[in-house]
């Protein structure tokens, strides 16, 4: 498990960000499309699984590629947020912890690859 300042990132982060969301007032549809980015983003082990087929399908810059595709996606998910929720700073401050969370354990879990690869 990766640790992240203390914090498991895998667990505890993702775990508390699920927990913000179903305790925070936004619409449902909204909620969802949030609780399914952290779901994929700040899943260690979905991450790994990410970069290990990106990195089997050699693409140019996977880690580059994950880390836009999670910005898009998030994006993606504040299109879901009605119009009085566009301008919500709660959510925006969140959903820019959300990104800042998500680089931290992408670097990490990118070391953690790296060195399994050179352990074997």
């Amino acid at each position: 498990m990766i640790e992240i300042d203390g914090i498991e990132s895998s667990s505890e982060t993702k775990t508390y960000a699920m927990t913000y969301l179903h305790n925070c007032r936004i619409s449902k549809e909204y909620r969802n499309q949030l609780l399914n980015w952290v779901g994929t983003y700040l899943d260690e082990n979905m991450l790994e699984n990410i970069i290990v087929y990106k990195n089997s399908e050699h693409w140019d810059q996977p880690f580059e590629s994950i880390k836009n595709e999670a910005e898009n996606d998030l994006e993606i998910a504040a299109l879901y947020a009605p119009s009085s929720e566009h301008f919500n700073i709660e959510m925006m401050v969140f959903e820019g912890n959300l990104l800042s969370i998500f680089n931290i354990l992408l670097s990490k879990t990118v070391e953690h690859l790296e060195e399994r690869t050179i352990a074997h």
